[in-house]
This record gives C-alpha cells, structure tokens and sequence, in this order.
C-alpha cells in the first residue's frame, strides 16, 4: 500500500513539475518582444517626358503629363512589359497609387517631368 501511495505521489510530483515547467516556459516565450522589423525605405525617381528610366527592374517611358481640372493624367508605358498605363491622380487627395507589390508617391510635377517616390511592399 505505502508503495502505491509514493509511486502515485511521485506521478503527481512529476506531472505538476512538468506542467509548471510549461506554463513558465510559455510565460518566457510570451515576455518577448515582438521582433523589430526596419521601415521601408523609399526611392525617389524622376522621369522626363519622352525618356526611360529603371523603377524596381521595369525600364519605364514617360508618355505625356496632363493637367486638368485639379487632376494629373500620367501616361507611362512599361517598356519592359510593353504595357500602357495612364494615372488619373488628384491634386487635392494623397497623391498616390499601388502597381503590384508598389506604392508610388507624386512627389513634384513639372512642365515635362515628374517625380515620384517609390516604395516596395
């Protein structure tokens, strides 16, 4: 009987210390800091109208630049893939917009070039 009684104190004994010893373990893992991740770094790039440039490994042609309105109308053509694309943009908003995995910023317009400042996601 004494037997039984150690054996079934001992289980319990090694349970409870095994369970104590997640719960803490649990406890540590949950004090952690959430990992810091950098901010994104942008990239400024100008075009001028009727000229090429590299924007995150696209060579880009800027078209035509259209003022009307309160709205910007930018014409580009992705000569890498050979697609077109004309970006109606308002003065008034964030002037802004997303190409796949970018985000593009209107940053200064000139009478025949614009910059942009450019974010990967």
């Amino acid at each position: 009987m004494k037997k039984k009684i150690v054996v079934s104190v001992l289980i319990a004994v090694t349970i409870t210390t095994v369970l104590v010893g997640i719960m803490v373990g649990i406890m540590i893992e949950s004090a952690k800091p959430p990992p810091i991740t950098p901010p994104p770094k942008g990239e400024y790039v100008e075009i001028k109208i009727n000229e090429s440039t590299w924007l995150k490994g696209n060579l880009i042609k800027l078209i035509s630049i259209e003022e009307e309105k309160g709205l910007v109308k930018i014409e580009v053509h992705n000569e890498t893939t050979g697609e077109p694309m004309v970006v109606p943009l308002s003065l008034q908003d964030d002037v802004a917009f997303s190409y796949k995995n970018i985000a593009i910023f209107l940053c200064k317009i000139e009478d025949n070039c614009v910059t942009f400042l450019i974010f990967e996601g």
